[in-house]
């Protein structure tokens, strides 16, 4: 692993706007190309919006439809490898929460949330892959939100080799900023010692837009 720079985006996730979320997601790629960064993240499901379960919006799309379009559009644009969620429906008609990783020169790659909760089974389906993704500079895999709460997981990431693990989510407003921050910081830095790799998070904004980088 080299030194990488890493950009971590809490924006505003609107349901079905994925022209509205493309251009939001573009403003954050400008700024982080403009800070040397080479990977930058956005939260799950940042394409379309979480709406689980409603299943008639947003509308799922295939692998080379408009909204994965658009976030290789943006890694092209900008030379930034860019990770974002997006509602997939498979070839098989299956739809999948599904996390896109995007190079300067396309789709690298996909990963498809393996643990599915009960509140959003009715919406999408469990992944059955763990994949580990190649940069230049960091091996890593990706995790979404209910993923994060089992160690093994990250285990088997780190088996493969992955020296960084990105965890969008898009956790529901149940608690305050503070309780959730208090929360994330009793597990997800357990998952980072035990397996001696790093973890990057990020969630949803309702209200304003920042980017860590």
């Amino acid at each position: 692993m080299q030194d990488t720079r890493i950009a971590m985006v809490q924006m505003t996730c609107r349901v079905a706007d994925v022209a509205g979320n493309l251009a939001t997601m573009a403003s954050f790629c400008e700024q982080a190309a403009g800070q040397q960064v080479d990977i930058i993240c956005f939260p799950e499901l940042g394409v379309c919006g979480y709406n689980a379960p409603e299943t008639s919006t947003p509308d799922p799309q295939p692998l080379d439809g408009n909204a994965a379009r658009g976030v290789e559009a943006l890694a092209r644009k900008y030379q930034l490898t860019v990770l974002a969620g997006l509602l997939e429906r498979a070839a098989s008609g299956i739809v999948y929460n599904t996390h896109v990783v995007c190079g300067p020169d396309g789709l690298m790659g996909s990963y498809r949330k393996t643990h599915v909760p009960t509140a959003e089974s009715d919406t999408f389906s469990h992944g059955n892959e763990l994949p580990v993704f190649d940069h230049p500079k960091v091996r890593f895999g990706i995790q979404i939100c209910y993923d994060t709460h089992f160690p093994e997981v990250s285990t088997l990431m780190a088996e493969k080799g992955a020296e960084l693990i990105f965890c969008p989510h898009a956790s529901p407003p149940m608690e305050t900023a503070q309780q959730k921050r208090a929360r994330w910081l009793r597990y997800i830095p357990a998952r980072a010692y035990d397996n001696t790799i790093y973890v990057a998070i990020c969630n949803p904004k309702a209200l304003s837009n920042r980017c860590w980088i």
